[in-house]
């Protein structure tokens, strides 16, 4: 793949999809356009189920080999590595999760603040610019 650097920090240059380059390329791009924030690597506890489209499963799925986990009784995400505090697939975490800190109905409790906040429209319509692809 090339060096798109908007890919690259997305975390999907090396994730093999359906549909290709072309999808992964529009998920990119919506990942790209989200706001940066200085993360203090506090929120764990906030990491709870989440719903993702098809296409994030399908870069989760791939990022995993395969081993998609289930959740379970403890509503915590099945991907955050408990002792360590880490998310296992922070590269190709889901649209939800890259929201949580830019909107000011999840803004972060430990302080962390965007480049700017997004509004409730613009994270709705992300939302729905993923569910497409």
């Amino acid at each position: 793949y090339g060096c798109d650097s908007n890919i690259y920090r997305a975390g999907l240059a090396s994730v093999g999809m359906p549909g290709g380059d072309t999808v992964r390329l529009e998920l990119a791009s919506v990942y790209a356009s989200l706001p940066a924030i200085d993360c203090k690597r506090k929120c764990q506890e906030s990491c709870g189920p989440v719903f993702w489209s098809e296409v994030e499963n399908d870069a989760i799925s791939a990022h995993v080999h395969g081993n998609l986990l289930a959740g379970d009784a403890s509503l915590t995400c099945p991907y955050l590595d408990k002792p360590t505090g880490d998310c296992t697939i922070y590269a190709v975490r889901p649209l939800l999760c890259r929201l949580w800190g830019l909107v000011p109905k999840m803004a972060c409790p430990w302080g962390c603040r965007p480049e700017r906040w997004l509004t409730d429209v613009e994270a709705y319509g992300l939302l729905h610019a993923v569910e497409a692809l």
